[in-house]
């Protein structure tokens, strides 16, 4: 998919009349990687310094420098210890971006923990071995993002890479905030069953398929519909976004062809992805389903796989599904869908001897895989594994859409990250400086906060 242009206006959007919207103008250079940095003697929380303005001077470059270093340096930022992972640095800055500075999507989801969801234990013993990970929240229709848990930070070697020997002389607070926030809502009945979003952005929308956001411009929406006996349709339309003053949101009607919401949760499945194509940038994705049975379960791990799971193999799955087929797994990188493996078997094994997990494209006929993965290529955006069982499924959906995102999700995610947890579970009320910086990623634009703490 080639993205138009950008614009370079983003507009307040809240409590305002359309023709009265005040714009916030971002300078070309932001494209190009312009840097605009913004220092101040306190964070935006107010706090004081403890510096005169001349011994402040060697602290707000101390600042920039540390935020150059958070997007502009590539490195790995996990590394595994045992069956668990650690976070050792806070390099974002992506793999051969298109330009200078780029985050990298996959590091900020690996930030981003889970948030809420219920706890599955992973049963499989050749996954939690591989993987380093033995539990995980089911998040989203099909999605697992592992268990906090399964994550720590060791603040020390963040520290010792920022600041070298004088690692403990300083402390970081990092905030990474999406700049807009985009939404698809929808508001349907299929099958008597009601698909809607629990989500604040969603309150209030009427029938049908919604994209809203917080700021106005254009969105290209793409639908893949995947039924057993006819393989994928992929549709994509532009839509400009109208503000409404009864939300005080941008919004546009998507108009779902009615053929895409025949067979939900049967033989068919649907899902809705929107990038916003006005700059900044924004992503959001949607599957539409009428059961909570998924036949298969995704995960980004920290190895930087995508991995896919047989139901069995997962405590939040029913169980009782035999094998099943992973008829295609596509990537998508922001220029088009690249399908990295098909006819995939997952069979959970169960009362038939050992199993294994493998590369999924090892993974076709007897293979005996409960579980498989792919190595998504740099710059991909999400993994779409189009799933269906067996004749033997029972009443479990015969065809279903699994969408893992590597980009942190839901839309509006915030990540934060405080070294000074290492020896106080209280925000030290002393900053010395405060750096900020507009940056994109391949699927969102960000506004980062580095706050500054030095000892006395």
């Amino acid at each position: 998919m080639q993205m138009p242009n950008k614009s370079v206006a983003v507009r307040k959007l809240r409590g305002v009349a359309v023709g009265e919207a005040v714009e916030v103008l971002l300078v070309a250079g932001v494209l190009l990687g312009f840097t605009i940095f913004l220092m101040s003697y306190a964070t935006a929380g107010g706090g004081p310094t403890m510096y005169s303005k001349e011994q402040q001077a060697p602290q707000i470059n101390l600042a920039q420098q540390a935020l150059d270093r958070v997007v502009l340096q590539n490195s790995p930022i996990a590394v595994r210890s045992g069956q668990s992972w650690r976070i050792v640095d806070l390099a974002l800055a992506a793999s051969g971006p298109l330009y200078q500075p780029q985050l990298d999507d996959s590091k900020l989801a690996e930030l981003f923990p889970a948030a809420g969801g219920q706890l599955c234990t992973i049963q499989q013993k050749a996954f939690a071995d591989a993987t380093g990970i033995s539990q995980a929240a089911l998040v989203g229709y099909g999605l697992l993002k592992p268990a906090v848990g399964s994550l720590n930070f060791d603040y020390v070697s963040i520290l010792k890479n920022f600041f070298g020997r004088d690692w403990d002389k300083y402390d970081i607070t990092l905030i990474i905030k999406p700049l807009v926030n985009l939404t698809i809502c929808p508001n349907l009945q299929v099958s008597n069953v009601a698909i809607q979003r629990r989500d604040p952005m969603c309150a209030g929308v009427q029938q049908g398929v919604w994209v809203r956001s917080t700021a106005g411009g254009r969105v290209v929406a793409t639908a893949v519909y995947c039924t057993t006996n006819a393989g994928c349709d992929l549709s994509s339309r532009e839509l400009t976004l109208a503000y409404n003053s009864g939300v005080g949101l941008w919004e546009a009607r998507l108009e779902v062809p009615s053929s895409y919401l025949q067979g939900l949760g049967t033989v068919a499945s649907l899902v809705i992805f929107a990038e916003r194509v006005t700059y900044p940038r924004a992503m959001d994705f949607y599957v539409f389903n009428t059961t909570s049975r998924s036949l298969a379960y995704g995960m980004y791990g920290y190895d930087g796989r995508v991995w896919f799971m047989h139901d069995a193999t997962v405590s939040c799955g029913s169980g009782n599904i035999p094998a099943l087929g992973i008829r295609r797994l596509d990537i998508y990188t922001g220029g088009g869908f690249v399908t990295l493996a098909q006819d995939v078997t997952l069979d959970p094994g169960i009362g038939a001897g050992a199993v294994k997990v493998d590369m999924c494209q090892n993974c076709v006929s007897n293979a005996r895989c409960a579980a498989c993965w792919v190595q998504p290529p740099a710059g991909a955006l999400f993994a779409v594994a189009w799933i269906e069982r067996n004749s033997q499924g029972g009443n479990a959906p015969g065809s279903t859409i699994v969408v893992v995102p590597l980009f942190p999700t839901p839309p509006n995610a915030v990540i934060r990250v405080d070294t000074w947890l290492r020896w106080t579970p209280v925000e030290p009320q002393l900053q010395a400086a405060v750096a900020t910086r507009i940056v994109d990623s391949r699927s969102t634009t960000y506004s980062i906060q580095l706050v500054l703490y030095k000892k006395p």
